[in-house]
C-alpha cells in the first residue's frame, strides 16, 4: 500500500467521480500534494483528515491498496515488519509527537506506518504499544507527567477512530464478535484496536465500551449472540473477585459464545485461575485467531 494516492484513486476509494475529488481538493476540502509535473497527490494521513470531517468512510479499499482479507484466502493474516532503516525514526518520531500532543505529526506516523504495513496489526503491536511502554517507564522515573500519558491516549483513540473509516461495513453474514472492558477498568485504546482487527479479517464487531459490569455484558451477549465476546483487561481492582465473577460470566455465556481474554493485567499467575476459550498476548494473535475462527464457520444456509 503507498501513502499517496492519485485523484482517481480516492474516486473509486469513495465511489464518487474523479471531478469531485479534484473539486475538493482545489476547495482545501482535502489537503493535495503536487508532484514535479503538477499532478494532484493525496497523503493517506489528509484522506483520513477528509474522511472524519465529512463523516466519510472508504467503500472500496482495494482502489488504496487495502485489503479485507476473505474466507476463501488459505493464508493466515500475518503483519509485515515495517522496514527496520525506518522503524526506529517513526517510532522515535511517534512517542515525541505523543509526548507533545502532536497530532498532525502523530496521525502522519501512524498513517505511514499503516500504508507500510496495510494493517492495523502492526500499528498496534510494533508502534503504539512499545511506545505506550516506553512513557510507562518513562513515568515511573519520574521523566513525564501522566497528562501526557492520557492525552497521548486521546490522541491515539481519535486517530484509531480514523483508521476504521478505511474499512468498508462488513457483510451481514459476517461472524459477530464483542466485548469490553470491565468495571474499573477505563483504558479504551485496547478494545478500540480488537475492534479494527475483527473488522480486518472480516467479522462484524461491536465495541461496548469500557467500565462494564459483567451483569451488562451478559445481557448484550444473550441478545446479540456473537460467536466471540472478548474482554481486555487492562486494570483489575480485585483479583479474588474478578475471577469469581468471569468464572460465572464464562458459564452463563451462551453456548457456541467463546470468550477470548487479553491484555496487560493478566499476568500468568491470574490467567492460570481463569476459564476462558482463548487468550491472545498480541493483536497478532488475535487476528490469527479471528482468522482461523472465521474459516471454520460452515456458511449459511440458502433457503430453497
Amino acid at each position: 500500500m503507498d501513502d499517496n494516492f492519485t485523484p482517481k484513486q480516492v474516486a473509486q476509494a469513495l465511489q464518487v467521480s474523479e471531478s469531485s475529488v479534484k473539486r475538493w481538493c482545489d476547495r482545501g476540502l482535502i489537503r493535495t500534494d503536487r508532484t514535479v509535473g503538477g499532478h494532484r497527490r493525496i497523503p493517506l494521513d489528509n484522506l483520513l483528515e477528509f474522511l472524519e470531517s465529512t463523516n466519510r468512510r472508504v467503500l472500496d479499499p482495494t482502489a488504496i491498496g487495502l485489503t479485507v482479507q476473505s474466507k476463501q484466502s488459505e493464508s493466515p493474516a500475518v503483519s509485515k515488519p515495517v522496514p527496520a532503516a525506518e522503524s526506529s525514526a517513526l517510532r522515535e518520531a511517534f512517542e515525541r509527537a505523543i509526548l507533545s500532543g502532536n497530532e498532525g505529526e502523530a496521525r502522519r506516523v501512524i498513517s505511514v506506518w499503516y500504508a507500510l504495513n496495510g494493517g492495523m496489526v502492526s500499528v498496534a503491536d510494533d508502534l503504539i504499544s512499545p511506545t505506550f511502554r516506553s512513557i510507562g517507564e518513562m513515568w515511573e522515573c519520574g521523566d513525564v507527567d501522566i497528562y501526557q500519558e492520557r492525552r497521548g491516549c486521546e490522541i491515539c483513540m481519535r486517530l484509531i477512530h480514523e483508521l476504521r473509516r478505511l474499512l468498508p461495513e462488513p457483510v451481514g453474514v459476517a461472524p459477530l464478535a464483542m466485548g469490553g472492558t470491565i468495571v474499573g477498568d477505563q483504558y479504551q485504546l485496547a478494545s478500540q484496536v480488537i475492534d479494527i482487527v475483527f473488522r480486518e479479517n472480516g467479522w462484524r464487531s461491536v465495541n461496548l465500551g469500557c467500565n462494564l459490569p459483567f451483569g451488562s455484558m451478559l445481557s448484550a451477549a444473550r441478545k446479540h449472540m456473537p460467536k466471540i465476546f472478548w474482554l481486555s483487561i487492562s486494570y483489575v481492582r480485585d483479583e479474588s473477585q474478578f475471577i469469581e465473577d468471569c468464572d460465572r460470566f464464562s458459564k452463563q455465556l451462551p453456548r457456541g459464545v467463546l470468550l477470548v481474554l487479553g491484555g496487560g493485567a493478566l499476568h500468568e499467575g491470574l490467567r492460570k485461575r481463569l476459564s476462558f476459550s482463548a487468550y491472545c498476548d498480541s493483536m497478532q494473535q488475535l487476528a490469527n485467531l479471528a482468522r482461523t475462527i472465521r474459516v471454520s464457520i460452515p456458511p449459511p444456509q440458502q433457503q430453497i
